[in-house]
């Protein structure tokens, strides 16, 4: 059953563990928690919904700097998540991106692709803290999990209902074989009754909704004026750069 709904390996689950552990304590350190908090200290974050729902988000690295673009059409919780999952691409696959320059190939890098997956996990939803706040708020056995029980916990550590529920059985705080059922609250034709349910338990839903919010730090404006008036990259190139973010090389003055 774990295998179907992709639970990795415990041995390789620990050896990112230590990894996830590392940079949360490395950015603890300089008061730094929020996942897009640490993205914008390590990379141009940028945040926008984007035309395709196939595409949660991807990194590039361009003119010397790490690019991160969200996909804020995707509901808060899953946009977070691929945040973490970006961060271990800055922070583990720094040759690799320097190399390629544009997205990371998920066919040719698919261990990297795993760790990164399991590595948003361990960094969100931290083992140790997770069981905690578990028997703070749930304290039920495995087999009696229900959905509000996940609702709980995942508003707790700010990710998506099926985030949660994964993590939860992954610990063994949550019965496998509830995998199905407790899942099918979180399918787009029962988004009302999450959304219900929610509310219910106290909480608002801006997790479980995309934000569709457009955020592109100045830095990154005044980074692409720069380049572009010291002949770094042409105005085609500035053109194409700006047209992603809803920009116009005209508004800019140019």
């Amino acid at each position: 059953m774990k295998n179907q709904i992709n639970i990795p390996d415990e041995l390789f689950r620990l050896k990112v563990k230590e990894l996830a552990e590392e940079v949360r304590i490395k950015f603890a350190k300089k008061g730094l928690s929020d996942i897009f908090d640490i993205l914008s200290e390590t990379a141009f974050l940028i945040r926008k919904p984007l035309k395709t729902d196939n595409l949660s988000g991807f990194i590039t690295y361009y003119e010397d700097h790490f690019i991160v673009y969200l996909n804020s059409n995707f509901t808060l919780g899953h946009e977070r998540y691929t945040g973490a999952h970006e961060l271990y691409h800055i922070i583990y696959n720094e040759d690799i991106l320097k190399k390629e320059k544009v997205f990371i190939d998920k066919g040719k890098y698919k261990e990297e692709e795993r760790k990164a997956d399991v590595f948003a996990a361990e960094f969100l939803m931290p083992e140790d803290y997770v069981k905690e706040i578990f028997y703070k708020m749930v304290n039920v056995g495995p087999d009696q999990i229900q959905p509000k029980h996940i609702v709980r916990m995942q508003n707790y550590f700010k990710v998506s209902y099926t985030a949660m529920l994964k993590r939860l059985i992954q610990l063994k705080l949550c019965s496998s074989n509830l995998y199905y059922q407790l899942r099918e609250i979180a399918s787009l034709d029962n988004k009302d009754k999450l959304q219900t349910l929610t509310r219910e338990e106290g909480y608002n839903i801006d997790l479980i909704v995309p934000s569709k919010v457009t955020y592109v730090p100045k830095e990154y404006l005044v980074y692409v004026k720069a380049n572009y008036e010291n002949g770094k990259i042409t105005y085609r190139e500035l053109k194409k750069t700006l047209e992603f973010i809803g920009l116009t090389p005209e508004e800019l003055g140019y």
